[in-house]
């Protein structure tokens, strides 16, 4: 049986798919763990029958990255650029990540706060990252400031079965940027959700379980 991996986006933890692991049947369900508040865990079992990889923001690029010959792949408010380029104006501006870079060390719990206000859900209580947790923070706003996978996405993994859920109401990531990676991975296709801003797995959860779940099996 296809089974489930799930890999939350920056700022967030494993927590972000509450609303959707269990509701997938048998179906093994495999929650990954970026490591900003507990242990990093990104290892991904073995399973004859393959993989769906479902993630949400920038774990959809990491997802997309990985060498795993998944069977499809969700990206809830997910992108292949995050930051405006040159030509390219829609996005965040590059200045933004440097702000957040700049006091991500001195108040790690500020920056957080104000991400998950933007996003539309605040984790409660807030974690607070320890010293690997907030290095992990650091590497990632990077990664996100500079990521374009347009320039370097391999060959075999753009054919891949892929499914945006966006909402209309994203402050983190605009409705052109799930188009614009729309169009560039043949085979994929776009759901638009009118509210939920980006933190759609726990805004929408139900939402989401309903459209993976139609993924999943038309995926056969």
């Amino acid at each position: 049986m296809t089974g489930l991996i799930l890999l939350h986006g920056w700022g967030y933890g494993p927590q972000t798919w509450d609303g959707l692991a269990q509701g997938f049947g048998n179906a093994p369900v495999v929650v990954l763990d970026a490591g900003y508040f507990s242990p990093p865990d990104l290892a991904i079992p073995e399973n004859p029958d393959g993989w769906l990889g479902v993630g949400h923001s920038l774990g959809f690029a990491r997802l997309l990255q990985m060498d795993i010959p998944w069977r499809g792949l969700v990206g809830i408010g997910g992108f292949l650029r995050f930051c405006q380029k040159p030509g390219r104006e829609t996005g965040t501006p590059a200045a933004v990540l440097e702000a957040m870079l700049a006091r991500l060390d001195a108040a790690p719990e500020d920056v957080l706060a104000r991400f998950h206000k933007r996003c539309g859900y605040r984790l409660a209580p807030l974690p607070t990252p320890g010293a690997e947790g907030l290095a992990l923070l650091r590497a990632d706003l990077e990664r996100l400031r500079d990521l374009d996978l347009d320039l370097d996405l391999p060959a075999p993994a753009r054919p891949v079965p892929t499914l945006f859920l966006q909402a209309q109401d994203d402050r983190i990531v605009p409705l052109e940027l799930a188009r614009e990676a729309q169009a560039l991975l043949p085979g994929s296709r776009l759901e638009a959700l009118d509210t939920g801003g980006h933190a759609l797995p726990m805004t929408r959860a139900q939402d989401c379980l309903r459209l993976v779940r139609e993924f999943l099996h038309d995926l056969g």
